[in-house]
């Protein structure tokens, strides 16, 4: 180990010597818990540095990606490229930001978090803080292998302070994405104010965890913590320090399409599960992982949750993306419900750090014909929405959804880029997401200076810089922005975390049916299985595995898992690379069992067609709403409950326009799975039982498949690499099934017709042939329904108020 400081002390790790006193003020990350150390007062400032004299009392190391670590008697990490920014004060060490020499109260880590931020925010130009408040969605960004040294980066040299990476980094990538992003926070070391690169990421997943919707099944707060912990230590130690997530609307539409990126239904469950996961995201933890809340520290990660608020409740459940996905509503007078797990959640985390760190704003706007709600426009436009957070004292960085400026959907197409700039900084924006658009800046800020005076205006966007500062010092990036291949790669590899991967993604499995109970501690026995190949059109990521193929071949899940699990006595189907080759009906006679996986009914349209393309230009199509449907056979919207006038009906120009989608039809685009079923039970012996595995990203009308099924063991979407042994040891008896609905399952598409998109479990539910009703909660295990404390607890009638008092501008 390389010991050094910037004038060659040697480093100790004993305190004497040090002009120190014992107090509780603050770490490195800026929490008031577990420091020894008194900050100077804030008139000492800027402190010169220690002379010949003073023994160093830290310890140096050089890292062989480039970087040196300097470690502090009480633990605080300092992270430079230049060894020359340590600079060393009362025989600590610090980080030199702006390379003066001398130690400024926001490069001082014994300060609280919001004082160092406070600090900087003071001192910076204006032409500083501008570029900070900014969060581009590609800023830095190097999936296709460009170095932060091309055009495409010069944005650094900008200023842009912020950014999702998107690289989404695992043990087979976490190598080069590290070595990229410590070039980055090199090059931000580099600058005149040293001001560090907050990387952020969207939600994905590790570890073999399931998505949050499918965790929101466990109904188990412990596991979602745990996923919020594990998740947080890989992406910290990847480089990411802000999850632009977990996303936690409650989707009381049961049509919504983005629902599968969402947890459930319930306002209770998702405020219990953003204390759980975003407490267990933000903290750092130690040895007894249960208890040892040491809150911001090495492995903590920020949250921004999303999406504030009402994204579910959109109107006909469409994507909130594009202009027929613009209106939130509230039929059912139940706005309120929605705050649940923002204000009753995210304000009050099973964790030290207390509160989410940061809020993305919906797209939507929220509807009402009397503006009850506020002004029409998007939540990120809209002072109205954003004033319930701020009105219950909460100072955390508000950031944009993305690349809202260039979209106009959202009741602001009659004003000018800096004119929309200028409306969401006074609506109390901090950052602009998915965007870097520095030039427009100068004509906003003369908008806000009319409307706010030359004082006013700089006093507002220091308030931004304040509060982007402060999550970036809570999440370590003023004293240690660097990332450690070593130690990326020691969690990666985690036994412990592959281990609890697999218990949360059996947890995750909701058993729907179980006739004559086949699933059960016994497993099959030594049964006759026959798993059927189901033949998919292949996806950008299959077909980059394999080019040569336009399909994809599967069976339920691995044969070799099956035969590991279930025995050698399983036959399947062949395949000639366009068509699969069913096996003869003759070695069917004796099948004991078929296990067979469906995804649930997809609606490839979002709910509309032609008009303006979600990602693209105009379709060239007149636009013409649709029903999202729940069923696999083809649906026209034209029952008694389906709405003729929309409840919104202001087009971007504020003009009448209806947008139901009354006698409109829609069709399942696998249509083709409930095919499959029913032509399997017509070539089964009577006597065969079906073990259907079933996928959703939304409910789901059963009435339609489950008669053919005796078993169905139901999940959301998990995107989980171990969701195919957890289907394995389930069937096989080594795990009981746990997993509990949540959200219900409709009876018919006219239940949901008539159900309002703001009143959760408002359902007429599916009842199957066993006489089991598919009910928020409702799941079975070997010994029948259960019946536990998660029951007990979330069975409750839906929450619709807050026990957080709130307010609107």
């Amino acid at each position: 180990m390389a010991q050094m400081t910037r004038r060659s002390f040697i480093g100790t790790a004993s305190v004497a010597g040090a002009a120190i006193g014992l107090a509780a003020c603050s770490d490195a990350t800026g929490s008031d818990e577990n420091a020894i150390y008194n900050a100077p007062d804030a008139g000492s400032y800027p402190i010169d540095p220690d002379g010949d004299d003073v023994e160093a009392l830290w310890t140096s190391e050089d890292i062989r990606a480039g970087w040196t670590k300097a470690t502090n008697p009480n633990g605080v990490e300092i992270g430079v490229w230049d060894t020359a920014k340590i600079i060393q004060v009362d025989g600590l060490a610090f980080r030199d930001m702006n390379g003066d020499g001398k130690l400024d109260l926001w490069e001082d880590w014994r300060q609280s978090a919001e004082d160092r931020a406070r600090a900087l925010a003071d001192e910076l130009p204006r032409e500083q803080i501008i570029p900070l408040m900014w969060h581009g969605g590609d800023t830095a960004m190097s999936i296709t292998g460009e170095g932060v040294n091309t055009e495409k980066y010069g944005l650094l040299s900008q200023g842009s302070r912020a950014g999702c990476s998107r690289l989404c980094s695992t043990i087979d990538s976490y190598g080069s994405d590290i070595d990229w992003i410590n070039e980055v926070q090199k090059i931000c070391e580099e600058s005149e104010w040293g001001i560090p690169y907050l990387n952020s990421t969207d939600p994905y997943q590790l570890f073999g965890l399931p998505d949050n919707i499918a965790l929101g099944a466990t109904m188990d707060k412990d596991v979602w913590r745990k996923a919020g912990m594990w998740l947080g230590r890989a992406w910290r130690a990847t480089g990411v320090r802000c999850l632009l997530g977990p996303q936690i609307d409650v989707y009381s539409q049961p049509l919504g399409c983005r629902m599968n990126g969402s947890v459930s239904e319930d306002p209770a469950l998702n405020r219990d599960f953003t204390q759980a996961f975003a407490g267990g995201l933000q903290s750092t933890w130690g040895d007894d992982e249960a208890t040892d809340d040491q809150g911001w520290g090495k492995d903590s990660v920020a949250a921004m949750l999303k999406h504030f608020v009402g994204a579910g409740a959109v109107e006909g459940g469409r994507n909130d993306h594009a202009d027929a996905g613009r209106y939130n509503v509230f039929p059912g007078d139940n706005f309120e419900a929605q705050l649940i797990p923002f204000l009753d959640g995210g304000l009050n985390l099973d964790s030290e750090t207390g509160q989410m760190a940061a809020v993305m704003p919906c797209y939507g706007v929220a509807y009402d014909e009397d503006e009850k709600y506020g002004e029409l426009v998007g939540a990120g436009y809209s002072k109205s929405i954003l004033s319930i957070l701020r009105n219950t004292g909460w100072d955390g960085m508000f950031c944009t959804d993305w690349q809202i400026l260039n979209d106009e959907t959202y009741g602001v197409a009659d004003l000018s880029m800096p004119e929309r700039y200028a409306k969401m900084v006074e609506a109390g924006e901090d950052q602009c997401g998915g965007l870097f658009w520095v030039s427009i800046f100068e004509d906003s800020w003369n908008l806000l200076v009319n409307d706010l005076g030359e004082d006013g205006a700089l006093e507002r966007v220091r308030d931004s810089a304040r509060r982007i500062g402060t999550l970036m010092v809570h999440v370590g990036l003023f004293d240690q922005p660097y990332s450690d291949t070593t130690a990326a790669k020691e969690i990666l590899e985690s036994e412990a975390a592959a281990s609890f991967g697999l218990e949360a993604s059996e947890k995750s499995v909701v058993m729907l049916k179980n006739k004559d109970g086949i699933i059960s501690e016994g497993g099959l026995g030594d049964a006759k299985v026959y798993m059927p190949v189901k033949k998919s059109e292949a996806t950008m990521y299959s077909m980059m595995i394999n080019e040569d193929s336009s399909y994809t071949f599967d069976t339920a899940f691995d044969l070799d898992l099956a035969k590991e699990y279930l025995g050698d006595n399983i036959i399947t189907d062949s395949n000639d690379g366009e068509n699969v080759v069913t096996v003869d009906d003759s070695e069917l006679a004796d099948v004991d069992y078929a296990i067979v996986r469906v995804s649930g009914p997809n609606d490839p349209n979002d709910g509309v067609t032609g008009g303006t393309a979600l990602f693209g230009g105009d379709t060239g199509e007149p636009l013409t709403y649709h029903p999202i449907t729940l069923q696999y056979l083809p649906y026209t919207a034209d029952g008694p409950n389906v709405r003729q006038e929309s409840i919104a009906h202001v087009d971007e120009e504020g003009n009448y326009e209806n947008r139901s989608y009354y006698g409109q039809s829609s069709s399942a685009s696998n249509q083709s799975d409930l095919d499959m079923v029913i032509d399997l039970r017509n070539r089964l012996p009577e006597s065969a039982k079906i073990i259907l595995l079933v996928e959703a990203s939304n409910p789901m009308v059963f009435s339609e498949i489950e008669p053919y099924a005796d078993v169905i063991l139901f999940t959301w979407t998990m995107q989980s690499n171990l969701q195919g042994e957890a289907w394995a040891r389930i069937i096989a008896g080594k795990t009981e099934p746990s997993g509990l609905l949540n959200a219900q399952m409709p009876a018919d598409m006219d239940t949901v017709e008539a159900s309002y998109e703001d009143v959760s479990r408002d359902l007429e539910c599916y009842v199957d042939s066993e006489g089991n009703s598919y009910d928020f909660c409702f799941g079975l295990n070997w010994s029948g329904v259960i019946d536990d404390e998660r029951t007990k607890t979330y069975k409750a009638s839906p929450l619709t108020k807050t026990e957080t008092d709130w307010s609107m501008d």
